[in-house]
């Protein structure tokens, strides 16, 4: 059998993420500000928001990465709440863990080894549980939203931040140009379809619009489900409550 995306298997996948990981991660982040226009720490900000995490509140953020989107929840939740910041990339995570030792901030953030598919905690822990451009990379977006929602209290946010299918039609266009000239120039500087970086662009068309993964929260259970749109509806922010 093979996966849409191209993979046999989700235990391929999962390798070729690890590996992709790990090669990208010491440029992980100037690149997505590259990639973005320097927007992607804006988006972040906003995600935390709409997160709705109280102050003293306890966040995770999974897929976490370098923990960028961790830090936009530590301002949120104060010095009196706690943020962790899961991923199960060991090479990411040390940049993440360098990053907050360098700049001596948000020390109530604890970056741990994990693996969303499996999350290492009990029901009901959370007030919020984020994931930032990690749902196409999973093996099963489906099943990790349903661990986030399981570790979340009632009342608590499920929420992803995720590349969208532009909805503006100037943005459709520029979408366009990037998918005809911009993918085919990642593939020769990442060494083929399946480099880091071309891939990432790959996996960000495949992924589901809008409306659809809306469906997606609404099937799980989670309630009051919306989403924002931000660039166009090139990236988008989806928030469902937990009755």
């Amino acid at each position: 059998m093979q996966y849409s995306d191209g993979f046999r298997s989700a235990e391929e996948k999962e390798r070729y993420i690890q590996s992709t990981f790990s090669a990208i991660a010491n440029h992980y982040d100037s690149m997505n500000q590259w990639m973005t226009f320097n927007l992607d720490s804006r988006w972040r900000k906003k995600t935390a928001l709409f997160s709705a995490v109280p102050l003293g509140g306890k966040a995770l953020d999974v897929c976490c990465g370098t923990g960028e989107l961790s830090h936009c929840l530590a301002s949120q939740v104060g010095t009196t709440g706690e943020v962790i910041g899961l991923d199960f990339n060991e090479d990411m995570l040390a940049v993440a863990r360098e990053k907050q030792k360098k700049d001596q901030i948000h020390k109530n953030i604890i970056f741990v080894q994990g693996n969303a598919m499996t999350l290492p905690f009990p029901d009901n822990t959370f007030h919020t549980a984020t994931i930032g451009f990690g749902l196409r990379n999973v093996p099963d977006f489906r099943h990790v939203l349903g661990e986030m929602m399981r570790v979340i209290q009632p009342g608590g946010t499920v929420v992803s931040l995720e590349t969208g299918k532009p909805e503006a039609f100037l943005i459709k266009d520029m979408h366009k140009l990037y998918v005809k000239k911009m993918v085919p120039m990642l593939d020769k500087l990442s060494g083929g379809p399946r480099g880091p970086y071309a891939w990432l662009a790959r996996s960000a068309q495949s992924f589901l619009p809008q409306e659809e993964l809306a469906k997606e929260y609404k099937a799980l259970g989670l309630e009051k489900v919306k989403y924002y749109n931000l660039l166009g509806g090139a990236v988008a922010i989806h928030v469902g409550f937990k009755v």
